[in-house]
């Protein structure tokens, strides 16, 4: 039983990489768009979200409560900036990732879950990184970008990324020391990055085992 939280620089393969852990360990994986997906189906606001994530247990809170994509949150302050703020967001992700983590085997994406998880002893902490400029192409040739495009999109998520991790650690998100394993996509291929993560999880979950005696 193991929580791995993904953290990357944009670009670096993060949610690729994410979806195929994911698969591979039989665990669930819960990346910022599955929420977006459900409140814009649904036309609800954040407070039935909030309230479905107090009733609502087990795998249901899982899908209907995972993650607040950011552009989620900016297209509410856009319309009321009383809707809900910056710190009443951070607050409400800081529940559902610790949550989450108590029901384990998940694999998080993003959203602060390395910061909010640091002390959790389950959890493995992996962030991918790479060249700006393999993380431009990788999103060409991902999402059939154009060059302007991608290179554009890089640039403003990854200035998106560090506003919104100073909400829960002030110093560098890339500082190798706050992780477990620390992979350069630009120089291991997805395969075999894919390889190192899960014997990293299913290492860990080998160690907490209870020993047998015979």
């Amino acid at each position: 039983m193991a929580v791995l939280s993904i953290s990357r620089q944009f670009g670096a393969g993060g949610k690729t990489l994410g979806q195929r852990v994911a698969q591979r360990l039989g665990y669930e994986f819960v990346d910022e768009g599955l929420l977006l997906k459900v409140a814009e189906e649904a036309n609800v606001s954040i407070k039935w979200v909030e309230g479905v994530q107090r009733e609502a247990g087990g795998r249901l809170m899982r899908i209907l409560t995972s993650l607040v994509p950011s552009t989620f949150i900016d297209r509410h302050l856009g319309e009321s900036g009383s809707d809900f703020d910056e710190k009443r967001y951070v607050e409400f992700l800081t529940r559902i990732i610790l949550d989450l983590a108590e029901e384990d085997n998940v694999v998080l994406l993003g959203r602060g879950s390395q910061f909010i998880l640091r002390q959790h002893p389950d959890t493995m902490r992996v962030l991918l990184v790479a060249e700006r400029a393999d993380r431009i192409k990788f999103m060409e040739g991902m999402y059939n970008m154009p060059p302007d495009k991608a290179e554009a999109m890089v640039t403003r998520e990854s200035r998106k990324r560090e506003r919104f991790l100073a909400n829960f650690h002030k110093g560098d998100p890339n500082d190798p020391s706050l992780y477990h394993m620390v992979l350069n996509t630009s120089l291991v291929h997805l395969e075999a990055a894919e390889e190192q993560i899960a014997e990293l999880v299913l290492g860990a979950v080998d160690a907490s085992a209870e020993p047998i005696w015979d």
